[in-house]
């Protein structure tokens, strides 16, 4: 090749790098270009991450799918949003669902507790296009998605947290191996595994755990351990139950019926199922203290205790 015809193919080469600069700015002045880009942002897309790396099925169900208690269920959450911005002033049902995502504790559905976290932190770490996915999925849980809506909201959803969060390391050395054994050792005072299911192993008394450590902190395993009765996941109240013979009962409900209730019943570490007929209750109402031991701190060693917290921290 010559130099002239060298001299061209440089030439052209230079023009079409400087077109491409120039699209590629004007795409990010316009918003329509890199990761802020509708591209990822669909229904079909949110619905993978809310099941995936949003965790939200660890915490909500969607009518038949998924059996988590913790949160709402989420059918027909469309309806309920615009109903819910009606109540509360809002402009629309869009408005409640991403103020709900991005400050989680504003609007608490009546009977739960202030547990979602804000999944744009750690350990979740949603970034805007998953979490505006994610709310396309929402929308169409009793509506239609409107993403071209959505991303009128894209500004006010923050930027996924780049806080440096040290790892959480306990005072004393401990393995999540270790801690799987004692969660699920039976010959122990306590047992985790009689009322709580990891991974399909374990009884569902209490909230099922399986994946709560991609949601919640160390911290927070701690104080529920400690003070069980601070925060009740909704739907596993103690009931207080006095029948016509004077005889009271503490547990939880485990099924209703008409003519029967059937209670889950703590006692000496092992769980009671006690039916009692409808007939036979002379009074019920719910405590505000939970099923779970007060003193599992007095019942374990600390290398037990933080093993376990070591274990819930590893399910992910």
């Amino acid at each position: 090749m010559n130099k002239s015809m060298l001299k061209i193919t440089a030439f052209g080469v230079a023009i079409i790098g400087f077109y491409l600069y120039i699209t590629m700015y004007v795409s990010g002045l316009s918003g329509t270009g890199g990761a802020e880009s509708a591209g990822g942002i669909s229904p079909e897309a949110g619905e993978k991450i809310f099941w995936g790396d949003g965790q939200c099925g660890t915490c909500h169900k969607i009518g038949t799918s998924g059996s988590a208690t913790r949160g709402p269920d989420q059918e027909g959450l469309a309806n309920r949003a615009d109903e819910r911005a009606k109540e509360l002033g809002l402009p629309s049902g869009l408005d409640y669902l991403v103020e709900s995502i991005v400050e989680p504790d504003k609007f608490i559905v009546k009977g739960y507790d202030k547990i979602m976290p804000k999944v744009y932190d750690p350990p979740i770490l949603l970034s805007r296009e998953k979490i505006l996915a994610v709310l396309a999925y929402l929308q169409t849980l009793g509506g239609e998605a409107d993403v071209g809506a959505l991303m009128k909201y894209k500004d006010k959803i923050p930027e996924v947290s780049k806080k440096k969060v040290k790892p959480w390391v306990s005072p004393i050395a401990v393995d999540p191996k270790d801690g799987e054994k004692v969660f699920f050792d039976e010959t122990l005072p306590v047992t985790c595994g009689k009322c709580h299911v990891v991974s399909g192993k374990g009884k569902k008394v209490g909230p099922e755990l399986t994946g709560i450590g991609a949601i919640q902190t160390p911290e927070y395993f701690i104080e529920s351990i400690l003070k069980p009765s601070a925060k009740i996941v909704k739907g596993y109240e103690t009931m207080y139950v006095i029948t016509t013979d004077g005889i009271p009962y503490n547990g939880v409900i485990k099924s209703e019926t008409e003519e029967e209730l059937v209670l889950l019943k703590e006692e000496s570490g092992e769980i009671e199922e006690i039916s009692i007929p409808k007939s036979e209750i002379a009074e019920m109402k719910k405590q505000e203290v939970s099923i779970m031991p007060g003193n599992i701190s007095e019942l374990l060693s600390v290398r037990d205790f933080y093993g376990i917290i070591s274990f819930l921290q590893s399910l992910k």
